[in-house]
């Protein structure tokens, strides 16, 4: 039997649709998983219903963390929120995490991960750490790799792609700043910004800055974070 990933979608207000990018689910299922979709649902009792029903969870890219999550007014140039989807995202990772679920977050997701364990967020990157000479938001091809980030020896991000130093796509203008209390940095961009977290104490709960569905068959690294989430989920 493939282990089910549930894939949480973004929510689109405008056109009341849920909508979520074919590279994810594509991912997925290249790697032995079978993707099923949870559109949101805010009722705790559902969320713990529907852990009983996947192996493993990815939380999708998308836009910005509402700051009243991590106790901060919202700053000038916060982008768009949706707190249906940030309400929905931020419980589903404490659930699945104290039920020992497998998670792995993209961009977006890996900023939910942090917030929901207690971590914060630069809300701007350019705006709130002006020694940022990086470019965080590529106008590049989305799966070409715009800058490096350098693995943190040890971690078990390092393990999993085998080398020390990547290239990696990048869209993004908010940041771990915080790092929830319980996980290590296991990546590091050039200019010092959190590219990845892990959890210490957990077979495999995973966040990263960028995008790796969109670097699979490209680029090994992203071929590895995929196979070791799925192969992860099957020996848990």
């Amino acid at each position: 039997m493939k282990p089910v990933i549930g894939i949480t979608c973004d929510y689109d207000h405008v056109s009341h649709a849920s909508i979520v990018h074919e590279g994810y689910h594509r991912a997925i299922s290249i790697f032995g998983g079978l993707p099923i979709l949870l559109p949101g649902n805010n009722n705790k009792n559902d969320i713990i219903q529907l852990l009983e029903i996947v192996d493993g969870i990815l939380i999708i890219g998308g836009n910005d963390v509402d700051p009243s999550f991590f106790g901060e007014p919202p700053h000038r140039k916060l982008g768009k929120v949706n707190p249906y989807r940030d309400e929905f995202e931020l419980e589903l990772v404490r659930q699945a995490i104290e039920k020992e679920k497998a998670i792995l977050g993209i961009c977006r997701g890996l900023q939910v991960i942090n917030v929901a364990m207690g971590g914060t967020l630069y809300q701007d990157i350019e705006s709130q750490l002006s020694n940022t000479p990086i470019c965080h938001r590529q106008k590049a091809p989305t799966w070409y790799p715009i800058h490096s980030v350098e693995m943190v020896k040890g971690s078990k991000l390092s393990k999993i792609v085998g080398i020390d130093d990547i290239r990696v796509n990048s869209f993004h203008h908010q940041a771990v700043k915080d790092i929830a209390p319980g996980f290590n940095v296991a990546g590091y961009a050039p200019d010092g910004i959190i590219e990845a977290i892990e959890m210490k104490d957990h077979p495999f709960v995973l966040g990263l800055q960028w995008h790796p569905e969109r670097m699979v068959g490209k680029y090994s690294h992203g071929d590895m974070i995929f196979k070791n989430f799925i192969d992860t989920i099957k020996n848990i």
